[in-house]
């Protein structure tokens, strides 16, 4: 996957009171957000500028100079002017950003969004850096509104607004973005009161229901091992450092005693040129391995060391140069020599990695590895191709054989392949590991995987098991043991492997999800909406996650913020389900009707489990038991909500309900 970073102008633009149209007028909206589509893809190819990706009703963009995306901003606000119905704010901000899979990633992107959300209609703001660009531009009146400390930007940043004529400057005093508190408006005294108590509430529940990041506790045999630094000429090979580090994570977290943190939250800070010891805060870790890797031809060179967290004090520190050939005993040196400088045990040579698998075999695992990290299908089908060469080449290898059992999986879970096709094929392949390799914990943890899709619950749960005697530190084994406990109705059980499982991925935004809907479930809505808030902080774009804190919303009768979450989620079917449930709630009959058949005639043959939902939810039982056999049928992977849905809990006195549950293999409560 080609990588590559430039300096360049980042551009966010957002449509105002978007969210309240889409509530009064859903076909209106969509006919403003194509508008708005229109006029921003004539004016960035206007300006030698790239229209990156729609989030939702806002648009991100890049241009190679300040002057062309000031420029595309002020044709686009033009546009909105002229139009009448269309008010933007626009946000830009010039630094280093990734340019990655035709999308861009870098604190740029979030400090143009954050600079977005303080403009008003038709205003067009940016950072002092911009500013500084253009400062002896004749054409582009400037105005400072002061430095500002914007949510998750580390350090306050100076806004400026362009005041050429009928472009509008907000007031301080109108600023009520994505700022810290104290750039907020004072309130009265009851409402800081208000405010102070739900916090306190916040405080508590967030203590004691979600585990923290910023002040984990620190376990002295703990560590992260963060991404090794690519430093071979060749960008491609990043795949390579990855993979040893990822390798490094899975020989270190099968040392019972040894804390190890999940590879999502170790490599999210990858990129990021941020303090050891502020790292080391975040994951609860008092130890962080990195390194580099320099790879040219059939030779490498790593340097690793160890740090202590507390301090910042180099434990250790190592040089390797080695043959390719020796890539698995260079790996059992490094992580050996960390072992010993934490005075644990050292790895058996049970624990190591097979030393006889090849190396262009080993190589196309990593790059497999790396690709199906990504999940969209592009890169599920890249992952899956790299690990069908890996199998060609050596198809008695039962790691290999458990990846492509977990990638059809995935195809599977984000509707990539279909299900009777994907299931087959994912059963083989991970029965197929186990028969080569029971010691290897992948091929269990994919056969679960299988036979919980499968709702043989007794079986998931024994392969779930054998994962964890093998390899007693995996984070996404405890979260996919909860998710079945879950599944099944042992609530309190499914709790404690949950938060287990954050201990040791602590910024892993789908634990977070997996926590939201154990919590939904439970009946704990506030906490529930802690969780999912949490989410939408570690990823904004993380699919569904608007639509299960709307759903917590609709359980609180809170339609009006239901309806207000649901809008923003970006994958269209979803979003549908959730404007039927808010309007329903609302009391807007005529409008569910109508998005109900076309939801039926779109999207009913991947969504018969949501469909029973809103049935149940209207109140229309026979409707929803019709459908709940229809997503049986299909074996749907949704029905694993079935077990404690509030959604669906006047269907719970109901005989068939009881029918369904028994089909299932779950019990009654």
């Amino acid at each position: 996957m080609s990588q590559s970073r430039q300096l360049a102008a980042v551009m966010f633009t957002d449509i105002v009171g978007y969210t309240a149209l889409m509530g009064k007028d859903e076909q209106k909206a969509f006919e403003i957000l194509k508008e708005n589509r229109e006029i921003h893809q004539r004016a960035i190819e206007t300006y030698n500028g790239k229209l990156i990706k729609e989030l939702g009703d806002g648009i991100l963009a890049s241009f190679p100079t300040v002057s062309d995306g000031l420029l595309a901003a002020m044709k686009i606000q033009q546009a909105c002017s002229a139009s009448k119905e269309l008010s933007l704010r626009i946000g830009i901000h010039e630094g280093e950003i990734i340019f990655e899979n035709n999308d861009i990633y870098g604190d740029s992107v979030n400090i143009a969004s954050r600079i977005q959300t303080i403009g008003i209609p038709g205003s067009i703001l940016f950072s002092k850096k911009v500013a500084d660009e253009i400062k002896n531009k004749a054409e582009f009146r400037t105005v400072s509104l002061g430095s500002l400390d914007f949510k998750n930007v580390k350090e306050p940043i100076e806004v400026f607004a362009l005041a050429n004529d009928g472009f509008p400057v907000p007031k301080r005093s109108m600023m009520e973005g994505k700022l810290k508190k104290k750039d907020f408006k004072k309130r009265n005294v009851f409402a800081a009161l208000a405010i102070i108590l739900l916090i306190v509430a916040a405080f508590f529940i967030y203590k004691n229901l979600i585990v923290k990041n910023d002040k984990a506790e620190v376990i002295d045999k703990s560590i992260a091992v963060l991404p090794f630094v690519n430093m071979s000429d060749d960008k491609e090979q990043e795949y390579f450092s990855d993979g040893l580090s990822e390798e490094l994570l899975n020989l270190l977290s099968k040392i019972p005693e040894l804390k190890v943190i999940g590879r999502t939250s170790s490599f999210s800070f990858k990129g990021k040129n941020e303090d050891l010891r502020s790292i080391g805060k975040k994951l609860g870790v008092a130890n962080i391995l990195e390194g580099s890797v320099q790879k040219e031809g059939n030779k490498i060179r790593v340097t690793t060391q160890l740090i202590r967290t507390t301090d910042g004090f180099h434990l250790w520190s190592e040089k390797y140069d080695r043959d390719l050939t020796g890539i698995f005993k260079l790996q059992d040196d490094i992580a050996s020599a960390v072992v010993k400088q934490l005075k644990l045990k050292l790895l058996t040579r049970t624990d190591t990695i097979d030393s006889s698998i090849n190396t262009e075999v080993y190589n196309l695992i990593l790059q497999g590895n790396y690709f199906i990290e990504k999940r969209d299908k592009e890169n599920l089908d890249k992952a899956l191709d790299f690990y069908l060469q890996a199998l060609a080449m050596d198809s008695l290898n039962a790691r290999i054989w458990a990846k492509v059992a977990h990638c059809y999986i995935l195809q599977i879970s984000w509707s990539r392949i279909g299900r009777k096709e994907g299931m087959q094929k994912a059963r083989i392949a991970a029965n197929k590991s186990v028969e080569l390799d029971d010691k290897q914990p992948e091929g269990h943890y994919a056969l679960g995987l299988v036979k919980m899709w499968d709702f043989d619950w007794a079986g998931a749960e024994t392969e779930y098991k054998k994962v964890l005697d093998l390899d007693p530190g995996n984070a996404d084994a405890l979260r996919s043991r909860g998710f079945l406990y879950r599944a099944v109705g042992r609530f309190d059980e499914a709790m404690q492997l949950t938060k287990k499982s954050l201990t040791l991925d602590p910024i892993k935004p789908s634990t977070y999800f997996n926590f939201g809907q154990l919590l939904y479930h439970t009946n704990h809505l506030e906490e529930a909406i802690v969780a999912y808030k949490k989410v939408l902080e570690l990823n904004p774009q993380f699919p569904r996650a608007h639509i299960f804190l709307g759903k917590v919303y609709l359980l609180q009768g809170k339609g009006e913020l239901a309806l207000n979450e649901m809008t923003q989620e970006a994958i269209g079917d979803w979003r549908s389900f959730g404007l039927i449930l808010s309007y329903q709630a609302l009391g807007r009959k005529k409008e569910v009707d109508s998005l109900l058949s076309n939801y039926i005639a779109r999207f009913s043959k991947d969504n018969m489990y949501q469909i029973a939902e809103i049935y149940a939810f209207r109140g229309e039982k026979d409707k929803a038991f019709e459908y709940l056999e229809k997503s049986y049928t299909a074996r749907e992977g949704r029905l694993t909500y079935l077990k404690g849905d509030p959604l669906l809990k006047n269907l719970k006195s109901d005989p068939r309900f009881s029918a369904i549950l028994k089909k299932m293999n779950l019990p009654e409560d």
